[in-house]
């Protein structure tokens, strides 16, 4: 493909996914179905090499992950956050439990795999993906509501990767006892938090110098690279890390009053922000289409089918428990976390290397569409009775 037909895809590719995005009110289809498939369209066609980029899928998804956390904190509120973490911690515990041993127990039973591959599965795939979720929610419902998604898919995505290595070091005979995987989901919590507030912090105290030049925000992303990496390497959560980076700055003015320094304003970096995550989001997602490998296997995508409806069931419940709204059991999209974290499993050389990551690829495909399915349904069903009781759809 020629330079000028890569730059006038590229271009293409931005309105799609605004477009798709708006199109959501009406169709129902998530713009992130739509990005997924113009990938596996590209991978399928061969104007892209998957080899040349399959090794660059952990350094995407850690940019995808830093870049589009960092912005969720940064539009999260101090007060919000407070009564919003309460269900989200709690739904994030239910849900990804249940979702879990559910998940291993059709892996189990279905594929017949050994028990503890199984259980490796179902904790890869028992979280949600937050940077195709959250977009998600705030569409389909109230702001302090999409705010609990999104801690919610942070905190499960902390559980998957912990719960998923400890498996993986155990069937490796890298004996991992309860106590130490404890430790290992604590410290991957704590040195997370810890570090996001401490350089947020401090990044609020150095910006003042430059906050009014034209840099102020590619430097405030250099920093967040740093930060991710640093808390990587210290064996915490970049993810967390840059979440709780977000945060601070994002309420700079209340943190600011408590420690006695100048407020730095957000408005027009918030703006920013908004846009750049935009255009990761959708190249993110082309991206996660193009690396997909999907199996002939009919009984996996049955196995696939019936692991998004109990994902599904299961979110359910959970939400009647909480009572959250019942909208809350349509997020369960997995995405290019789940196959970053696939990855890393099969290059440790656990056995069934490529069928586990041609399951997650699947898993990745079908939990995008089934909630795509039960929305259009529901809005036909919601349609059809404001005709018979004489109303005009909205």
């Amino acid at each position: 493909m020629s330079l000028a037909l890569i730059m006038m895809f590229l271009g293409i590719v931005m309105f799609v996914g605004y477009i798709a995005s708006e199109l959501f009110e009406t169709t129902r289809i998530p713009d992130s179905l739509i990005l997924i498939a113009i990938g596996m369209l590209l991978n399928y066609s061969g104007l892209v090499d998957t080899l040349t980029l399959s090794p660059l899928t952990e350094l995407i998804s850690s940019i995808a992950i830093a870049i589009l956390l960092f912005e969720s904190g940064l539009s999260m509120d101090f007060k919000e956050l407070t009564t919003s973490f309460s269900n989200a911690f709690n739904l994030a515990n239910i849900s990804f439990i249940l979702s879990s041993l559910g998940i291993a127990g059709l892996t189990y039973f279905f594929i017949q795999w050994d028990p503890l591959t199984s259980l490796m599965v179902g904790f890869m795939l028992g979280g949600t993906s937050g940077s195709i979720v959250t977009p998600i929610a705030k569409k389909i419902m109230s702001a302090d509501m999409a705010l609990v998604a999104d801690l919610e898919s942070t905190i499960s995505s902390v559980y998957n990767f912990v719960f998923t290595f400890t498996v993986a070091s155990i069937l490796k005979n890298a004996l991992v006892s309860p106590k130490l995987a404890l430790s290992n989901l604590l410290a991957y919590f704590s040195i997370g938090v810890f570090l996001g507030i401490l350089l947020g912090i401090i990044w609020i105290n150095f910006s003042k110098k430059i906050w009014q030049k034209q840099v102020s925000y590619m430097m405030t992303l250099a920093t967040l690279f740093i930060l991710y990496g640093l808390a990587d390497y210290a064996g915490g959560s970049g993810a967390v890390a840059g979440l709780v980076f977000g945060l601070i700055l994002g309420n700079n003015k209340e943190i600011s009053e408590i420690i006695k320094t100048p407020s730095i304003g957000t408005g027009r970096f918030l703006k920013f922000s908004h846009e750049i995550a935009f255009l990761i989001r959708t190249y993110f997602l082309i991206f996660l289409g193009i690396i997909l490998k999907i199996p002939s296997n009919r009984m996996l995508w049955i196995f696939a089918v019936a692991l998004a409806m109990t994902t599904f069931s299961v979110r359910l419940m959970a939400a009647k428990l909480l009572k959250l709204p019942h909208e809350m059991a349509l997020l369960i999209p997995r995405g290019l976390n789940e196959a970053v974290i696939a990855s890393i499993v099969v290059g440790m050389g656990v056995i069934r290397g490529d069928d586990i990551i041609n399951l997650v690829g699947l898993v990745i495909i079908v939990t995008n569409i089934v909630p795509s399915v039960i929305m259009i349904k529901n809005k036909g069903k919601k349609k059809a009775k404001q005709e018979n009781e004489g109303i005009t759809p909205a």
